[in-house]
């Protein structure tokens, strides 16, 4: 399989509207207030691991044996949107700025307080977002056995912030670090990113609806029937099956509502 570019943006679209859509709807939470003083709780604990798995699925990259050649998501998002093949009037603009917005998000470091009483330390860790987002998703998805690639992460992180501990005790220490980041640090930041991501899907949502509005045809019927013409550019079968899945789930607009969190959850770590 050779997929064109226009290939590629169909599958990488579908591939996100469809991680979105698994994380950032009413099953998963509830959108509380109202903007811009809105927020999201987590239906239960079990939720917030989910919608962390999900996450760090989000915030790594394709298998290499994908149909596409492999890649971070966020950074084919953004090559979408810098070179988009369906946009009609500036209709990326929500696209891009969003994905623009949360890549600077999750790049930025913050400094964390933490407590490790496994290994009796208390210290102040620097570290990206990205970074421990991507560390607590792989925590909730592995059992310790299975985590010792985020243990020497974790022991890499603490080194650079003057903490030396062994590999042993960073194994120990990794109850420590889920409890901080992901009971604490995640719950605080969950709001934010929720908007983000739903930020996203809409940007999906407005950029994709030219190309819907063009492709449809309404063929009648009760209930009435259509098919959608595909692009002379998307070649594969499995391109124009991903392309039929798109244009067949932006006929209706996202689960949420476009909402902006209180900046009391935007301000720490």
């Amino acid at each position: 399989m050779n997929p064109s570019n226009i290939d590629r943006e169909v599958i990488i679209l579908n591939a996100i509207k469809k991680l979105i859509d698994s994380i950032v709807n009413y099953e998963m939470m509830s959108l509380v207030g109202n903007d811009p003083e809105s927020c999201i709780l987590f239906n239960s604990s079990t939720h917030q691991r989910f919608f962390n798995i999900v996450l760090v699925d989000f915030l790594s990259c394709t298998d290499r044996k994908a149909p596409i050649k492999q890649t971070s998501y966020l950074g084919a998002l953004k090559y979408v949107s810098e070179v988009p093949s369906f946009n009609v009037g500036n209709s990326i603009k929500l696209l891009r700025e969003a994905t623009l917005r949360f890549i600077d998000w999750l790049e930025q470091g913050v400094e964390v307080d933490v407590w490790l009483p496994s290994i009796d330390t208390q210290t102040t860790l620097n570290i990206s977002r990205i970074s421990y987002l991507k560390m607590c998703g792989n925590i909730s998805k592995h059992n310790f056995l299975r985590s010792v690639g985020v243990a020497g992460e974790l022991r890499k992180t603490l080194a650079e912030n003057g903490v030396s501990v062994t590999m042993e005790d960073s194994l120990l220490t990794l109850a420590d670090f889920y409890e901080r980041f992901h009971t604490d640090i995640l719950n605080y930041h969950s709001s934010t990113i929720a908007e983000f991501l739903n930020d996203i899907r809409w940007g999906i949502y407005e950029y994709m609806q030219p190309e819907f509005r063009r492709s449809i045809v309404w063929e009648g019927g009760n209930p009435p029937k259509y098919r959608f013409i595909y692009p002379d550019a998307v070649t594969s079968r499995f391109a124009k099956e991903c392309y039929w899945d798109l244009m067949n789930e932006v006929r209706s607009a996202p689960y949420m509502r476009k909402f902006t969190v209180t900046k009391l959850l935007k301000f720490r770590y």
